[in-house]
């Protein structure tokens, strides 16, 4: 009915006659609606009615006058959540105007609803005197604040997506051994075991990696143990061929 009243304004010429403006309102309908107007004016020759009578009629039946407090409490419960504060205006435009309430009152109703990080914007500066004003200053806030969420997840993502030769490394030294930039492990390097393993023993004989019985390693057994950070001699965890406890007593008995 809103958007016929204006173009009935628009051209007068085309909707001089009562006759013309209610076959067009007719002429529109769907649904509901139209069922009604078939019933009511099956006569299609004359419409027994002026436009005045009418809208009246039709108003009846089909415009349920809002009501006031329940118009106000959805503006009380309306949040601004996904939506951007543009969109978010729409709806809040629309029931603060079924709603009666005055600039005062709307004003704060907006705030309330708005995202706490536009408040956190809007705290920090002189607050609108109309609503309207407050209503721009927001969406300008809020869309530049979106910009730079977005650049910073850019900038971000190129972080992320840096070649590892680029980034800053971190140097691990192990006794024995050269610094090695980008490596993160606290046990020394196969490096620091193949120095001990050709290092002379205190009896200046070379010390070969042995097994408990002094039968030599396989090259699969020695493979396995240089992997896995194990003894070259005695083939235990937790030390080194240098310090080896089994080789130790070893010594001592040959000593003997």
């Amino acid at each position: 009915m809103f958007q016929c009243r204006l173009l009935f304004e628009g051209s007068p010429a085309s909707f001089s006659t009562d006759r013309r403006k209610i076959s067009f309102i007719l002429s529109q309908l769907s649904g509901r609606a139209l069922e009604w107007a078939e019933a009511r004016f099956s006569d299609e020759t004359s419409f027994s009615c002026t436009y005045s009578e009418f809208l009246n009629e039709f108003s009846q039946v089909f415009n349920q006058d809002s009501d006031q407090t329940i118009d106000s409490r959805a503006l009380l419960n309306l949040k601004q959540g996904n939506l951007s504060v543009a969109e978010f205006s729409i709806d809040f435009r629309v029931k603060a105007a079924a709603s009666g309430w005055n600039e005062c009152a709307l004003k704060s109703a907006f705030f309330k609803a708005l995202n706490e990080n536009i408040k956190d914007e809007l705290a920090t500066i002189d607050e609108p005197s109309s609503l309207e004003d407050l209503i721009r200053l927001s969406i300008r806030l809020d869309n530049r604040l979106r910009i730079r969420d977005k650049a910073r997840q850019k900038n971000h993502g190129m972080s992320a997506s840096t070649p590892a030769s680029n980034r800053s490394s971190v140097s691990v030294r192990s006794p024995g051994s050269s610094t090695r930039p980008g490596i993160k492990n606290q046990s020394p390097p196969a490096s620091a075991q193949v120095s001990h393993f050709f290092s002379p023993s205190t009896e200046g004989a070379e010390c070969e990696p042995m097994q408990i019985g002094h039968t030599r390693l396989s090259p699969e057994e020695r493979q396995r143990r240089f992997k896995g950070n194990l003894c070259l001699y005695c083939g235990e965890p937790g030390h080194f061929i240098a310090s080896c406890p089994a080789k130790s007593k070893a010594g001592v008995r040959q000593r003997m």
